[in-house]
């Protein structure tokens, strides 16, 4: 009898030590609808990525325009910073939900767009691109600022850079999937109405990501306003994120990183297409190269984050890798004829593993600064900071490439010729090697780097 009182006391202790187990992780209960959104999102977004700068291109669209898209998010972002408490009055998962359905629904306008002729109206295909774009931004404006509030309330802080590494592979399994489909589809010279098939695939993507982020996980405790919050101003929560230890520090690091290589992902897809002449297809599939680096490095960054439990080393190292990637852009023009592809695809492998660091380092950083009280305020003040250079550098930068192209500069130095693109990655090179020399300085002032 006592022995099996016994074996029943030990089967009944035994079940709880196994659910714990399987919570030490810390991810939230059914994280895998996490990771189904992930991985739907990447499809949809990833199908208004570089196939709609593609598209907007080649329906008129100039380079101060590719880089202007850039600056949207920037540029609608005051909608969400002021209308912050109406996020905290819906809640942030309603919030969330609201606005990345909108999204998407929104978004599947471009499916018409690319089917009808506007060849009667020169430029008139891209401006409307261009409008949905806008909805586009708007939209995830508002979601963001309810998404990464919910996301910072159900995870705990020890295990965030895991989380984050696991989504980030789930988004690069979508984002390769949805690549290599793209690159059929678009082939070596697609007509205009074949992009309506790359949308449509993407709002296909969207209807899933929903879906699934319908079942993440609700916040633990309701978020519902304090007594302080009402009276905080906006101007008053401003000043309060640069009180807070770290957050200038951050704001410094993104603003190098804006200027110096937010912009190469999108204006370096005109470089490759009209200056080294690689194919729209070909080029999807370098950018399929690129994800595949990213979903492997992101494993790796997401256990340097926790180990470390700070992302200031990991930055350090994926500027000092963007810079090299500087580096590599100037030899596309003197590799033997055939090579450019192979070093085309390296360059946005490599370029794609180290802006992903940056990208996880700055959620991270975000989420780990924000205080419970005015949490969706502060996260959209950091956002928007991030965007101030994130968003305004590409532009900036499609203005020079457009000034400088459009009256053919060129250096001729006999066994190399200098063009604007070379200014332009030069430019990346100094500005990215002083953004190092700034974290490196930080890094030597923080003991346990």
């Amino acid at each position: 009898m006592s022995e099996g009182k016994t074996a029943s006391v030990n089967v009944a202790e035994n079940i709880p030590v196994k659910k714990k187990r399987r919570q030490n992780k810390g991810f939230p209960a059914g994280v895998y609808n996490n990771f189904g959104f992930e991985l739907f999102n990447a499809v949809f977004w990833q199908s208004l990525g570089s196939p709609l700068i593609l598209f907007i291109r080649q329906s008129g669209g100039s380079a101060f325009v590719i880089g202007l898209t850039s600056a949207f998010p920037l540029l609608l972002m005051p909608f969400a910073l002021f209308g912050y408490k109406f996020v905290e009055k819906l809640g942030y998962r309603r919030t969330a939900l609201i606005f990345w359905t909108a999204r998407w629904i929104f978004s599947s306008l471009l499916i018409l767009i690319a089917f009808v002729d506007f060849s009667g109206s020169p430029g008139l295909q891209a401006g409307l691109a261009v409008a949905v774009l806008i909805i586009y931004h708007f939209c995830r404006n508002f979601g963001m600022s309810g998404y990464l509030p919910w996301l910072t309330a159900i995870l705990p802080a020890r295990t965030r850079g895991l989380y984050l590494s696991r989504a980030t592979v789930f988004s690069n399994l979508g984002g390769i999937a949805t690549y290599l489909a793209i690159g059929a589809i678009l082939g070596s010279n697609p007509a205009l109405s074949t992009f309506a098939l790359v949308f449509a695939i993407g709002t296909f993507g969207g209807l899933c990501s929903s879906v699934f982020m319908t079942r993440i996980e609700k916040p633990k405790i309701a978020p519902r306003p304090t007594t302080l919050q009402p009276k905080q101003s906006f101007w008053g929560g401003m000043k309060r994120c640069f009180t807070i230890p770290g957050f200038k520090t951050f704001v410094v690091i993104q603003s190098f990183y804006g200027v110096a290589f937010f912009g190469i992902p999108s204006l370096s897809l005109i470089y490759l297409r009209e200056k080294v002449g690689i194919n729209p297809g070909l080029i999807l599939y370098f950018s399929t190269a690129g994800i595949v680096g990213a979903a492997f490095a992101s494993t790796f960054w997401g256990r340097w984050i926790d180990r470390r439990q700070s992302v200031i080393s990991l930055q350090l190292v994926a500027f000092l890798g963007l810079s090299f990637n500087s580096i590599l852009w100037f030899l596309l023009q003197v590799v033997p004829s055939g090579f450019e592809y192979f070093l085309a695809a390296l360059i946005m492998l490599l370029n794609a593993a180290w802006i992903g660091a940056l990208n996880m380092s700055q959620t991270h950083t975000i989420m780990t600064l924000a205080p419970e009280e005015g949490r969706v305020l502060f996260q959209n003040i950091a956002t928007f900071l991030t965007y101030c250079s994130q968003a305004l550098a590409p532009m900036l930068w499609g203005l020079f490439l457009d000034f400088f192209d459009q009256r053919k500069f060129k250096l001729d130095l006999g066994f190399y010729q200098i063009g604007t693109y070379q200014i332009f990655f030069a430019a990346t090179l100094l500005i990215g090697l002083a953004g190092a020399v700034y974290i490196y300085r930080v890094v030597r002032k923080i003991p346990i780097e």
